[in-house]
């Protein structure tokens, strides 16, 4: 039997690796369990991976392509930002994606903690999903200057909601909140700066 190349190896073992993550968290994560849950043993997920932190790393950074994959055939059909936003939202907020959202804001605090822990962590955190929202931004017409700035604001504001989320478990308040942000991003673009709204008229006292 051919012996399967060291990529394709390493592409299984990491794909077991985000399995063995999400559903276990990273609380008391060991090579020697995670190498047993594997087949394999700690001295090749070194070779692999070269250190605990970095075979962290990757296999988040594995785990967000799933979602955006996942997301990109699923929005696909969709047309229309607040249809896309919805539709995302229904999936991040659900039961299933729980486990990833535990897993995700574990490892931002301790990356926030010690920044050199998890490379390249905290620099993905807004680039792998920018993008996403810039697309879908651009996509509902929004003017080009204001994409950028517009996608960084819902990226924030669904993190929080998330967050919210999994600290109370009050999904029926969190999903009027998200409500409410689809209604703000609804709103007209503000007028420029200068302009004066118009003053109520007082009525006179000699009317």
């Amino acid at each position: 039997m051919t012996r399967p190349r060291a990529p394709e190896a390493r592409a299984r073992l990491l794909d077991g690796i985000v399995d063995y993550i999400l559903k276990r968290g990273l609380a008391d994560l060991s090579l020697r369990p995670l190498a047993a849950a594997l087949n394999t043993s700690p001295r090749m997920l070194l070779y692999f991976f070269g250190s605990k932190e970095r075979l962290i790393t990757e296999a988040l950074a594995q785990s967000r392509t799933r979602q955006q994959q996942a997301f990109a055939r699923m929005l696909s059909t969709l047309s229309g930002r607040r249809q896309r936003l919805a539709r995302a939202w229904e999936v991040w907020s659900s039961e299933e994606s729980e486990k990833s959202l535990w897993l995700f804001f574990e490892v931002y605090a301790l990356a926030m903690r010690d920044r050199k822990r998890f490379p390249g962590f905290l620099e993905r955190l807004v680039k792998d999903w920018l993008p996403f929202f810039e697309h879908v931004a651009a996509a509902a017409g929004v003017e080009p200057e204001r994409v950028s700035p517009l996608a960084t604001l819902i990226l924030a504001a669904i993190r929080g909601l998330q967050l919210d989320l999994l600290a109370t478990g009050e999904k029926a308040r969190v999903d009027g909140a998200f409500r409410e942000l689809l209604s703000l991003l609804s709103l007209p673009r503000p007028r420029a700066a200068g302009y004066v709204r118009d003053r109520p008229r007082r009525t006179s006292e000699h009317n």
